[in-house]
């Protein structure tokens, strides 16, 4: 008798230890992300982040990869090269992601590009803007869901004309980003016509920029084109202010953020400061219900709405990685950083059926049959080029009004071929 209930004993252990060895839950893919928490841009990482892991989340609402859930793991760059580039390498051998969305600054980008390409590890940017990055040697494991400074830059000299700024001055960090569209700036404001009386660099996270100012205010410039982040940038316009400049500011995306209005260069709407009626630029996304559906979804996780830059891109480049790895897992192929590679044009350009925001259960559907997609996001139409570009896109131009950052209009933009 005690012989029988042993025996049944194990066959129902055996046939229990099936229903949970031989049915374990599929591994998980997992998605790297650096974004900044920390440092110059850490004002950003939070809604970058949460972007990103809104797209996580409706990927796994509708199945996951063929039952694969995602995983976005995230690291602080902390805005510095150095440590942006040790991040990357935690992601690509201790968390083994096949790709990593991010980083934020371009600077960043390319420290953590010489850990992901010989790893053969996709990385694709939100926010990397350097025009510097199109000719980066990649391998093609380098692309990006937002739009060239030469787009913007081009569009920010256009609005210094509109303007009337006759003569201006540029403060620009001194990083790839900086250069890049200081000198993209620079070369289409003097072709209309404009002067730049000055072209000053300064080094991140500095307690003063006097010494920087002060070069940037002589002559009386119209302007000061402030090609910063926000954390300097503040200090730089304040400064400036206290130093008795009285001209205007014009800015870049580095310095659209909750930080800066109200902040300690506009107070409020009944103390505006030196930066009402100020003006800037940023690659951003087209109007509509696709993008009022996402801001709607996105405040509900987020905790309410964000001023800062490419949220929206942060939420595209999620969703690219997620419906380039289900293509690869479709064909049968191993999801890794080289299938990953090879499927995001496939995912996100023109010929397939069109997909959009939330449309994930929908194109794995079409996946599975063998049928094609084309990907078009929340920030517009995610069609990379030949080096993983973005063809076209839209720049926001962006007003300081009664201490609040108001959108004053949209520019489409396309890339120039040269």
């Amino acid at each position: 008798m005690m012989r029988r209930v042993l025996v049944v004993l194990l066959a129902v252990g055996m046939l229990v230890g099936l229903s949970f060895t031989g049915f374990v839950a599929p591994e998980k893919v997992k998605i790297g992300a650096l974004y900044s928490f920390t440092g110059a841009l850490g004002p950003w990482g939070k809604a970058l982040t949460d972007a990103s892991q809104l797209a996580v989340n409706q990927v796994n609402a509708a199945g996951g990869v063929f039952g694969r859930q995602v995983e976005l793991v995230v690291r602080d760059t902390a805005t510095s090269p150095d440590v942006g580039r040790d991040a990357a390498k935690k992601l690509v051998e201790i968390d083994k992601v096949p790709a990593i969305i991010g980083p934020v600054s371009s600077g960043v980008g390319l420290a953590a590009s010489s850990v992901t390409i010989p790893a053969q590890v996709v990385l694709i940017s939100p926010c990397n803007t350097s025009p510097a990055l199109t000719t980066l040697d990649d391998n093609d494991y380098y692309f990006r869901t937002v739009i060239s400074d030469a787009m913007q830059g081009l569009v920010q000299a256009r609005l210094a004309l509109l303007l009337n700024y006759g003569t201006v001055s540029v403060i620009y960090v001194n990083n790839a980003y900086g250069k890049g569209i200081a000198e993209i700036f620079k070369g289409y404001f003097e072709s209309y016509g404009g002067k730049v009386l000055a072209m000053v660099p300064y080094e991140e996270n500095k307690p003063s920029y006097r010494g920087e100012v002060e070069k940037a205010m002589a002559g009386n410039p119209d302007a000061i084109v402030v090609e910063s982040y926000v954390v300097d940038g503040n200090k730089q316009i304040v400064e400036a202010a206290e130093a008795g400049y009285t001209g205007k500011f014009l800015m870049p995306d580095g310095m659209k953020s909750e930080k800066i209005a109200p902040g300690p260069a506009c107070l409020s709407a009944e103390e505006g400061g030196p930066l009402e009626g100020a003006y800037g630029t940023v690659p951003s996304t087209p109007a509509g219900a696709i993008r009022t559906q996402f801001d709607a979804d996105f405040e509900a996780l987020h905790g309410g709405p964000s001023v800062i830059a490419f949220y929206p891109q942060a939420y595209d480049a999620a969703a690219v990685v997620a419906l380039a790895a289900a293509r690869a897992a479709a064909q049968g192929e191993k999801i890794t950083g080289t299938t990953i590679r090879d499927n995001l044009r496939a995912v996100a350009n023109p010929p397939g059926e069109v997909v959009t925001y939330n449309e994930f259960a929908k194109a794995f559907d079409l996946l599975k049959q063998g049928k094609e997609i084309n990907y078009e996001g929340v920030s517009g139409p995610v069609d990379f080029d030949e080096v993983g570009d973005m063809v076209r896109g839209t720049v926001e131009i962006w007003g300081i009004q009664g201490c609040q950052i108001k959108t004053i209009m949209l520019v489409p933009v396309e890339k120039v071929r040269k």
